[in-house]
């Protein structure tokens, strides 16, 4: 392979586990009645086995970013592969609920992994000019398996049952692994990767990392924009629709990929356009502004046709690329041997929204429940699902405060 082509190789394969993983975090919003059925469960239940990728997906941030700082990607992805793999097979295994719990655990466990190594490959590989496009191609690339893990995992679900599929998912993870052991490599030869020059204590690079008030700014601001992904995109958006416009599971999840799609388009270009007018607040403001009216339409404007909801779909995905651009901030902020620590600790304040809400949301469906069974199954309203996910509009407007005035501007240089 020519020398100019490996850093691309590794980079996509890398991307290709964030893609893996991406599709495993939200398999369980295009099987929930399936689910709900088997496992004798209602939405509370539902909530809180999804939510079980996050309990170990959300905490396992720091350790992995930790890790990165000390050790190579190529070992870290490798062996996050194979327990994502793990996690898909035990949980296709079983209808039963604690094991269910067990295996989401386990991808959440090995996904944990996933963005923090693309972003350390992309640092060692590539110039510091294109880390926030790269972060925003990564987007792309979760979103890429996320629109695989809507439409074509809710078709295969419909055709050969939701065990069957996460059996055939589980042997792409573990075939996954094996070809990142053998083509991966740290750091290109003769270049020291950034865990080489990493000296400090586990400690010291905590306190260094969680004593900026920077970090927490960026923190709240990686939260509150992308949890309603979390919540709509990856669990509770395809029953909602398919109440609200009464309509096929695969049709709901086809138009919940134009969230994904959004969310492809639009972290690049958000990345891409920041760097170009060399300012990091003003794309985050705008994002969080779209995400305030796409959300609020999307819930409680009364008139809408599916037409307009695929638009306000997209639009509403477009806004979340605020959340590979904060990865920039995040970046301008913090030197090369915790820079591993800062991204994870980023990273699970982003993904914390799924272990918070999409329980959550259950919780308030179940509460305001009719009573309604059909097929063992319960039967939420449009209205149920209106009033559980007031808090999508509620995040992106605590993000335009936080990106208008807790946020400071680095101009896309390091100020460290």
């Amino acid at each position: 392979m020519p020398a100019k082509f490996l850093p691309f190789v590794i980079y996509l394969l890398a991307a290709s586990f964030y893609l893996y993983e991406f599709m495993l975090q939200i398999a369980p919003g295009v099987m929930t009645f399936e689910l709900m059925r088997d496992f004798n469960i209602q939405a509370a239940g539902l909530g809180v086995i999804s939510a079980f990728f996050y309990y170990a997906y959300t905490p396992m941030q720091l350790p992995a970013g930790l890790l990165y700082d000390r050790f190579g990607p190529r070992t870290l992805i490798t062996l996050a592969s194979l327990i994502c793999a793990s996690g898909a097979l035990v949980f296709a295994l079983t209808k039963i609920t604690y094991m269910a719990a067990a295996g989401r655990f386990l991808m959440g466990m090995g996904s944990a992994f996933a963005f923090i190594g693309i972003l350390i490959i992309v640092a060692n590989w590539f110039s510091p000019g294109y880390f926030a496009f790269f972060a925003g191609i990564t987007q792309l690339m979760g979103s890429v398996g996320a629109i695989v893990g809507e439409t074509p995992l809710a078709l295969a679900v419909a055709r050969f049952g939701w065990q069957a599929t996460l059996l055939i998912v589980a042997g792409i993870g573990f075939i996954l692994a094996l070809a990142i052991w053998l083509i991966v490599r740290d750091s290109p030869p003769g270049k020291p990767a950034l865990h080489a020059n990493s000296t400090k204590g586990i400690g010291t690079t905590l306190k260094e990392v969680l004593g900026k008030r920077q970090t927490w700014a960026i923190a709240t601001y990686s939260f509150t924009i992308w949890a309603p992904i979390t919540v709509f995109a990856a669990l509770w958006g395809v029953p909602y629709l398919m109440v609200r416009f009464n309509i096929s599971a695969a049709m709901a999840a086809s138009a919940v990929t134009m969230i994904w799609i959004g969310v492809g388009i639009g972290s690049p270009f958000v990345g891409w356009f920041s760097d170009k007018i060399g300012r990091r607040n003003l794309p985050l403001v705008l994002c969080a502004i779209l995400g305030i009216f796409s959300t609020s339409a999307i819930l409680y404007i009364v008139h809408l046709n599916l037409i307009v909801i695929y638009g306000l779909l997209f639009l509403f995905g477009f806004a979340a690329g605020g959340q590979s651009l904060i990865f920039g901030v995040v970046k301008d902020i913090n030197p090369p041997g915790i820079v591993g620590t800062a991204i994870g600790f980023n990273n699970m304040c982003v993904v914390a929204g799924g272990a918070l809400f999409q329980p959550f949301v259950g919780y308030i469906l179940h509460k305001v429940w009719h009573g309604e069974l059909q097929n063992g199954v319960p039967v939420y309203l449009a209205q149920d699902y209106q009033r559980a996910l007031l808090l999508l509009p509620l995040c992106f407007l605590i993000a335009w405060l936080i990106g208008w005035l807790g946020l400071r501007e680095t101009y896309c240089k390091p100020h460290y």
